[in-house]
């Protein structure tokens, strides 16, 4: 974990807070101890930001939303090699799955909050 390239950014990771672990697999839910740690901590929403939407991101929205998780996607938090399966993935987890909605929003009503949010 001392490679430079994955080296978490300093202005979204506090080491006292955040829990910061390996996946293997395209959602972050298969076979990770994270479904543990939301629940340890009582939190019933998940934030999923990320690339590739219709991989990555995808996998874990559907994970999320099966684990019982409310799903919040910033639409402008996500990317993918092309527009197209980027808008259309989101297009369509925001019909079954998520609440799609611009990043600046998702940061608005995070400041009005009170306490700490857990996300990917």
């Amino acid at each position: 974990m001392d490679d430079p390239q994955t080296a978490m950014d300093p202005r979204v990771y506090d080491p006292n807070y955040d829990f910061n672990f390996w996946k293997h697999a395209p959602s972050i839910f298969f076979g990770t101890p994270l479904t543990n740690f939301l629940n340890k901590n009582s939190v019933d929403t998940v934030i999923v930001t990320g690339c590739t939407t219709s991989g990555c991101v995808r996998a874990s929205i559907n994970d999320a939303f099966s684990y019982g998780y409310r799903v919040i996607v910033p639409h402008d938090c996500c990317g993918d090699m092309d527009e197209g399966p980027h808008e259309d993935n989101l297009r369509d987890v925001g019909r079954r799955y998520a609440d799609v909605m611009d990043a600046s929003d998702v940061m608005t009503h995070l400041s009005s909050t009170q306490g700490r949010v857990a996300a990917e």
